[in-house]
């Protein structure tokens, strides 16, 4: 009887966090698992691609959404999502996506601020595609700041 519940309550929440995801992050997933059906009519599972994230700054918070497509599997590709320099990583601000290429994320608590650093291919700090690379990304009076190349726009 537990087992049962338990498994209604994980299959609840993961329809309860289907439901709060934004049109644009539900846009990026459903076009991902058009292309899993499209190759060989793989089958496609999200994983835990979408996270709620908080960035912030002493001149602003804004609430956003990671779209990890390192989270993507489709069962008649496993490349589909990914390269050698990475997977994409979709930021999702007020409507808005910005994409970039890349080899994991983490927040980074400094102070007051709350970053999103991402890994990076070393080809996108002037260095080989090997050597590691980190882009920092942060909340500012009402937009994205990086010293960064300009995000991919999607």
């Amino acid at each position: 009887m537990r087992v049962l519940f338990g498994a209604m309550l994980i299959h609840l929440c993961s329809v309860c966090v289907g439901l709060a995801m934004s049109p644009e992050a539900k846009q990026l997933i459903d076009r991902a698992a058009a292309d899993c059906r499209s190759f060989e009519n793989g089958e496609f599972e999200a994983g835990n691609a979408v996270t709620t994230i908080e960035l912030r700054s002493q001149f602003g918070v804004v609430d956003a959404e990671l779209v990890d497509e390192s989270q993507y599997a489709c069962s008649s590709a496993a490349s589909l999502y990914c390269g050698t320099g990475g997977c994409m990583l979709n930021l999702v601000v007020d409507g808005t996506v910005r994409a970039w290429q890349a080899t994991g994320w983490q927040l980074i608590d400094w102070g007051r601020d709350r970053i999103l650093l991402i890994g990076r291919d070393g080809g996108w700090c002037g260095g080989a595609g090997a050597e590691v690379c980190y882009e920092a990304i942060v909340w500012s009076n009402g937009k994205i700041l990086t010293v960064g190349p300009a995000p991919e726009a999607r």
